[in-house]
């Protein structure tokens, strides 16, 4: 069933574009506008910006934009209806639907998408109902849950669940018998053999939901509760469109208001070390899930804080695990320290045996930086061996040299230096080594590149002459942003967009998004409507939204004391907008005049003597545009020549 258009207006009135965002990324004020690191790209530095007062959001490192719904959809990859259902659930809004159902086209025009999250959130239902009603479930399911320590507040809150030892529970389920067979295989929840046998995909094992970071299922695991040694532990939904699995933390939606409120992220390896920590109070932990740590999900982490400390096991494979995490935060520019815990412990087991307490005291005193922890760990290898002694030194100095931060690269250096015993100036030295050898196989490779695409001179000079903003597409972009931002302010006994448009009648807009956006405020003010930027952001045509967006938002923002020192007015006052106005309308006269008087001397160029009245006809109005340019530069304060 549609949502009606009602719910949606109450919707997006309530979405809050600063809260929404702000539920995936950690928002930084800068001015007026927040910033952060973009969720969309594995960046360095912020080029991610939200603008309050417009209710918009600019991604400068993809191009993307939008509203807070559009935001959610790009973000989480959701659909429209799942976009505002999620800002519904958000705001506890109640969606009310139309009483006219889906047709059949549409319901056979549902996408895929939609089709594996309601087989997920089903199936994770069921597995949770088995678990908390069913003698088996509770006797064998919930039974080793509380073995393990949990309680019935943190079952209920990560949806843990228990799937029988039967080969067609679920498959026999009437609703699932609902659903397509095949993309049931698909979400994993079934399996079909080569003769078209089909049975559970999940059999006596405790249930893990993995949700994405909107709370929504996108993946099951399961634990097998048996001893076979020819069965896997741990088995995981297959990958699709809504799970990959290196780019997903369990825990990290239960999580990720206490990362960013700590400023920290633990990160364990696996589901039963998140759930025991949140229990004990500990809510900032996530897990990579048994895989080894990837790019997603250091991404993932980066959203929220750049302050993370590695929780592992205390025996050598942990430690390994450890060390080849730490390169990979290093290298996204994260901050990081490293806890091992002593051998046979782990997080799950640890925080059991000590208590929260405890716990925290033991991550204080005992966490170390990546430095001093891997300089300890291989060193126990090396012993007295020189040879293996001077590999460890070029290997912990790759690790610095992953570190982007200058002044902390320097304090490593320093640091390296005593825990190895050897000059500092030998360590900065290899460091410079490092840099030039990449440096080399930068250029090689430009080079190589250049040569594929066999790049000459030429086309470069081609490629930049293009890429140059055009003057006369600033001038009409300036107008459209004023109509924009003042159209409504009113300027003695009219509106600015009436001023305006009273002055851009005879002027045609040679940017057709530009001429379109001029022609919908034409249309709507013969209606006595005034299209706003909200209204914009809902019109049909994306290409218009794209361009607002990028009108409107800047990666660089003036400070007020602008005015205070120079009384420099920023944003405008009232009895400013109209010189505003004039400036800009001046500047696109000056354009559109220049242009004009550009391409007649083209026409004159191509003419032949004897072509005299059109000469002439050409020669006489490019002294009037002449005229024009001089009153449109002196007001402009723009010198020209001729």
């Amino acid at each position: 069933m549609r949502i009606t258009q009602d719910s949606i207006n109450q919707i997006l009135q309530a979405a809050d574009i600063v809260e929404v965002v702000g539920d995936f990324v950690s928002l930084k004020k800068r001015g007026a506008n927040y910033a952060a690191l973009s969720p969309f790209t594995n960046e360095k530095t912020p080029s991610f910006y939200v603008s309050p007062s417009k209710g918009i959001f600019k991604c400068f490192s993809t191009g993307k934009g939008g509203d807070a719904l559009k935001f959610v959809m790009e973000v989480d990859k959701l659909t429209y209806v799942e976009a505002l259902k999620y800002l519904a659930k958000k705001y506890a809004i109640e969606v009310q639907y139309d009483k006219t159902e889906f047709s059949d086209a549409e319901k056979e025009a549902q996408s895929e998408k939609d089709s594996l999250f309601i087989i997920l959130e089903h199936t994770k239902n069921y597995y949770k109902n088995i678990l908390l009603s069913h003698p088996d479930g509770m006797a064998i399911g919930k039974s080793y849950f509380i073995e393990r320590g949990l309680n019935d507040k943190t079952i209920a809150e990560f949806e843990l669940g228990f799937a029988l030892d039967s080969w067609d529970g679920l498959l026999n389920e009437p609703i699932t018998k609902q659903f397509n067979q095949d993309l049931l295989a698909k979400a994993g929840v079934i399996k079909i053999s080569e003769n078209g046998k089909k049975f559970d995909f999940f059999r006596n094992r405790v249930m893990f939901p993995i949700h994405n970071i909107t709370g929504k299922t996108i993946a099951l695991a399961g634990r097998i509760l048996g001893s076979d040694k020819g069965t896997a532990k741990y088995i995981n939904s297959p990958e699709t469109e809504l799970y990959v699995k290196n780019q997903v933390l369990y825990g990290l939606f239960q999580a990720k208001q206490s990362i960013r409120n700590q400023d920290n992220c633990l990160l364990v390896e696996g589901y039963m070390d998140v759930l025991s920590l949140y229990q004990a109070g500990i809510t900032n932990a996530v897990a990579s899930s048994g895989t080894s740590l990837t790019e997603g999900q250091i991404k993932l982490i980066a959203r929220y804080t750049k302050n993370v400390i590695v929780l592992y096991d205390g025996d050598k494979a942990g430690i390994k695990a450890a060390i080849r995490g730490t390169d990979m935060l290093l290298d996204s520019g994260l901050n990081i320290k490293v806890l091992v815990f002593p051998d046979g412990d782990d997080p799950d087991s640890f925080v059991n045996k000590v208590g929260a307490t405890a716990f925290i005291e033991y991550l204080t005193k005992n966490a170390k930086d990546f430095i001093t922890f891997k300089t300890e760990v291989l060193l126990q290898d090396s012993a007295n061996d020189p040879l293996k002694k001077g590999e460890v030194i070029h290997e912990i100095i790759n690790s610095i040299a992953k570190i982007k931060d200058e002044i902390q690269r320097s304090l490593y250096f320093r640091k390296c230096s005593q825990l190895l015993e050897i000059d500092e100036q030998v360590i900065v030295s290899e460091y410079n080594k490092i840099k030039l050898g990449e440096a080399k196989k930068q250029q090689e490779k430009a080079q190589n590149l250049e040569e594929t695409l066999h790049i000459d001179i030429e086309n470069k000079i081609v490629t930049d002459v293009f890429a140059r903003t055009d003057s006369n597409e600033i001038a009409e972009r300036e107008i459209i942003r004023i109509l924009l931002e003042y159209a409504d302010v009113q300027i003695e006994e009219q509106t600015l967009i009436q001023i305006m448009f009273s002055y851009l009648q005879n002027i045609t807009f040679e940017d057709p998004i530009y001429a379109k956006i001029i022609e919908i405020f034409k249309l709507e003010l013969a209606q006595n409507q005034l299209p706003t930027l909200d209204y914009f952001m809902k019109y049909p045509d994306v290409t218009i939204e794209e361009r607002l967006i990028n009108i409107l938002t800047s990666k660089h923002e003036l400070s007020n004391l602008w005015y205070d020192k120079y009384q420099i007015y920023i944003t405008p006052k009232d009895n400013d907008k109209m010189i505003l106005m004039n400036k800009s309308l001046a500047r696109l006269n000056f354009e559109k005049f220049k242009k004009r008087n550009r391409d007649n001397q083209l026409k004159l160029n191509k003419l032949s003597d004897a072509e005299t009245e059109e000469i002439n006809a050409l020669l006489d109005e490019n002294i009037e545009l002449k005229k024009y340019l001089q009153i449109y530069a002196k007001e402009l304060g723009i010198v020209i020549s001729g």
